[in-house]
């Protein structure tokens, strides 16, 4: 088994790396560039781009307060990237549980 960072081989079905110590039982995160559902303000566009890039929303969401208040450009940021970002995949719906055995 090959470590995904530091391409060392290592025992079949090691969960961590011999020579850096990394996790190797899960693939790393993928960040998709859609807009988020939860904990949203208005598009939950500032919300997509802080899970995608891996900083804080509130620096965003200041980010762009700062730019509608230094020019009005960031309005216009604001919805190309409205537009141009897909909403989030739904969560699966859970299943009904199956009835009991007996009932009718």
């Amino acid at each position: 088994m090959t470590c995904p960072y530091c391409r060392s081989q290592n025992q079949p079905g090691s969960t961590r790396c011999a020579a850096c110590t990394s996790w190797m039982v899960d693939p790393p995160p993928v960040r998709e560039w859609t807009r988020a559902r939860s904990q949203r303000m208005l598009a939950g566009v500032c919300r997509g781009l802080a899970t995608r890039f891996g900083v804080p929303v509130a620096a965003l969401r200041l980010g762009f307060v700062l730019s509608v208040l230094l020019g009005g450009w960031g309005i216009l940021a604001y919805l190309a990237l409205w537009i141009a970002m897909p909403l989030e995949p739904a969560p699966p719906a859970a299943l009904p549980a199956p009835a009991a055995a007996g009932t009718a």
